[in-house]
């Protein structure tokens, strides 16, 4: 038996899996998948805090995010430029493996090809299993079920899934004139939420959308946008599809096991990205972990601290965020030509540089929402 075993391999995992390692406990991480990083449907932005907060490998890095054009429906555009990177742009498959290797560097054994299927706690132990009769089961302390959305295993120990669900749909595509991120808005593009492109290199980027349903028929319209379809040089993008959480989990504990990341919805409410808070959320994860090892208690009540510590940390970012979409998807076209025009004006920009952070949005939020300009906007006649 080990003391920790991490269910899937991805940044939360891994970091969680790496800090106990680090502090000691005996941790084993399983992954279905033959290597870490495969078959991953991410844009990989990670903020540059994440990388001075948690030290994180730089090898991955394929560009760097600082300037970035929104579009309106209407076609007018405006630019952004804080002066400074705000994120990177990274290789998901190098970056996973890079954090894989960093957990393995600290002890942390890794069982790739390991699908877990079922769950199952006692008093003494969490086990998990392939198949039912799996005649050698894995047996730990506690469990931490790091397996992204849509897996069942939290349902399993009693524990309900993020229940709001949007879809991200995206594809690598070669593109000429690549220069900003690019953010295109409106309710023919993508009702509710957002399109992007987002350069890796000179010659190609990533092309996706966010939306609560339909994704894959919004995808199809984004290639024919006229700002894009000139520029596009793929004929035929191999588009991937994934579910993202829109809420977190309304309990991520249970006796003996954690759930953190994108499978407990610990995921950016405004953007829906979510590595640096499953990241972070993944090392509170190791600190109740260990606090619970040094007493031997891994009972739910013991546990619960986990979740009084990452809620202290970003539940307000999520629950502001969460506000700030259910108010954008309200809006008409014309009102969100209206807010893209409001970007452009000197004192709004003076007021972004001034509380912007790439990863913590609910300043700006708060301090927008109560400028008359854009009260006027949401409010008023163009509603």
């Amino acid at each position: 038996m080990v003391d920790v075993v991490v269910i899937g391999a991805g940044p939360a995992g891994t970091i969680c899996a790496y800090l106990t390692a680090q502090a000691g406990l005996s941790t084993l991480v399983v992954e279905e998948h033959e290597a870490a990083g495969l078959f991953v449907n991410c844009t990989g932005i990670i903020g540059v805090e994440a990388f001075g907060r948690l030290n994180l490998p730089r090898e991955p890095v394929l560009s760097r995010l600082q300037t970035i054009r929104f579009f309106a429906p209407s076609g007018k555009s405006f630019r952004y430029d804080p002066g400074r990177p705000l994120a990177y742009v990274v290789s998901r498959q190098q970056f996973d493996q890079a954090l894989a290797e960093l957990a393995a560097s600290a002890g942390a054994q890794f069982r790739f090809g390991y699908h877990a299927r079922l769950v199952r706690v006692d008093s003494a132990a969490v086990e998990l299993r392939q198949r039912e009769d799996d005649p050698e089961p894995l047996s730990a302390k506690v469990a931490v079920i790091a397996t992204g959305f849509g897996s069942n295993l939290s349902a399993q120990v009693g524990l309900q899934a993020p229940r709001e669900i949007v879809y991200g749909a995206q594809a690598e595509v070669e593109m000429e004139n690549l220069e900003d991120v690019e953010i295109y808005l409106g309710r023919e593009v993508a009702p509710e939420a957002f399109a992007w492109v987002v350069p890796l290199q000179p010659d190609v980027a990533r092309l996706g959308l966010v939306a609560t349903k339909e994704a894959p028929v919004y995808f199809q319209k984004l290639l024919r946008h006229p700002a894009i379809a000139p520029r596009l040089r793929t004929p035929q993008p191999k588009m991937l599809l994934s579910p993202v959480p829109t809420q977190p989990m309304e309990c991520t504990y249970a006796d003996r096991v954690l759930v953190v990341g994108e499978a407990a919805g610990q995921v950016k409410t405004t953007t829906q990205g979510g590595i640096y808070y499953g990241m972070l959320c993944a090392a509170i994860a190791a600190e109740t972990i260990q606090q619970a090892a040094q007493a031997q208690d891994f009972r739910a009540a013991v546990l619960r601290r986990y979740e009084q510590a990452w809620t202290r940390a970003i539940a307000q970012e999520l629950k502001t965020g969460l506000s700030l979409r259910q108010l954008f998807a309200r809006l008409s076209d014309a009102q969100i030509d209206a807010l893209v025009e409001l970007g452009t004006r000197d004192d709004i920009i003076s007021l972004v540089k001034r509380l912007a952070q790439f990863d913590w949005h609910r300043d700006l939020i708060q301090t927008s929402l109560k400028l008359p300009a854009l009260q006027e906007v949401v409010r008023g006649g163009l509603w």
